[in-house]
């Protein structure tokens, strides 16, 4: 099973056993297992060009209370092991661990049947607007997979 596809069934599994409906839920979609290993500069570099821009997670507050520091790998602090503002269950990035990582979902798109915070909602796909290509989304899952490193 790959990586992704294994993502997706525990989010899902995740969900129901938390009293979510999921009854109403598409399927999850799935990414390519062809995906090379991932590097901490692979993903720095999708942040600088889709993540890290003036109304997203440039600076300060930063959608979700998140900024993103591309200027060097100081992102990494801001995500691995961070709760979610959405899905407090759930870190951001869970190193090794893309099924229970926020950033994960959120480029998914597969936010249905998530047990976000009431007050918040789970908000919508990243980048709103224009989401990343399947290539992108599978190289942050690899990182994540690999550890987040």
């Amino acid at each position: 099973m790959t990586a992704q596809r294994g993502a997706f069934l525990v989010l899902g599994l995740h969900a129901a056993s938390c009293g979510v409906d999921t009854a109403r839920c598409p399927a999850p979609s799935e990414l390519s297992s062809t995906v090379a290993p991932a590097t901490t500069a692979d993903v720095q570099a999708i942040l600088v060009r889709d993540c890290a821009l003036g109304g997203c997670h440039l600076r300060a507050p930063g959608a979700g209370g998140l900024v993103l520091d591309v200027t060097s790998t100081a992102w990494r602090d801001a995500v691995v092991g961070v709760a979610a503002q959405q899905n407090p269950a759930m870190a951001l990035v869970a190193p090794g661990d893309p099924d229970h990582s926020w950033l994960a979902v959120k480029i998914s798109g597969e936010l249905c049947g998530m047990a976000c915070d009431p007050a918040l909602g789970c908000g919508a796909q990243m980048p709103f607007g224009s989401p990343l290509s399947e290539g992108d989304r599978a190289t942050i899952v690899a990182w994540i997979a690999a550890g987040a490193r």
